[in-house]
């Protein structure tokens, strides 16, 4: 036996607006994709450009820590022969009434002859923008450590000299430097 089905027609009307709301659901999920992509491609860029920004600052603070080590050597074995006095080329004495040289300088004038570069190994295989520079400060003399404060005479005339090292180094692009201080002394 055959059996006898049944077709249901749908009025015309009604089947077109069904149609219509299918293309419009269709394109408003597609501007959303599109806006998710958009946003997630412009995420990844600001963390790129987060990401090279760290990586420059800390090539510049390994300048800055190669070129403070590289005074702290130089002073170690040859201070003697550091001149001081002419207050050039990397090597000043403090004055009191005027201040440090560092507070003196700017960015544009941390170069030679005001300057001394640094001259040690490569630190890696990224190149910085710009050597890393140091200035040498002789400070006046103090206490040694774990000795009386009083006047020299009463000290036996036992003092310590002071140096204040500060030290430059520069990012791989220019955009990024970091400066770094210490306070060595020759006992």
């Amino acid at each position: 036996m055959m059996q006898n089905s049944r077709i249901v027609r749908v009025p015309r009307s009604r089947r077109s607006r069904d149609q219509g709301a299918v293309l419009v659901v269709g394109l408003v999920l597609l501007l959303v994709l599109t806006l998710a992509g958009v946003i997630l491609a412009r995420m990844q860029t600001v963390e790129e450009r987060m990401a090279r920004n760290e990586d420059n600052h800390q090539l510049a603070l390994q300048g800055a820590e190669a070129a403070l080590r590289a005074a702290e050597a130089a002073l170690s074995c040859c201070s003697s022969s550091m001149n001081f006095a002419g207050n050039a080329n990397g090597y000043y004495t403090l004055n009191p009434n005027q201040g440090s040289v560092v507070d003196q300088l700017n960015t544009s004038n941390w170069s030679a002859p005001t300057t001394l570069t640094y001259t040690g190994p490569a630190l890696n295989a990224v190149q910085s923008y710009q050597s890393s520079r140091y200035v040498i400060e002789l400070l006046p003399p103090v206490a040694p450590p774990g000795s009386s404060i009083a006047a020299p005479s009463a000290r036996g005339g036992l003092s310590v000299q002071l140096y204040r090292i500060t030290a430059r180094g520069y990012g791989g692009d220019g955009t990024s430097t970091a400066t770094l201080q210490s306070v060595y002394y020759i006992p």
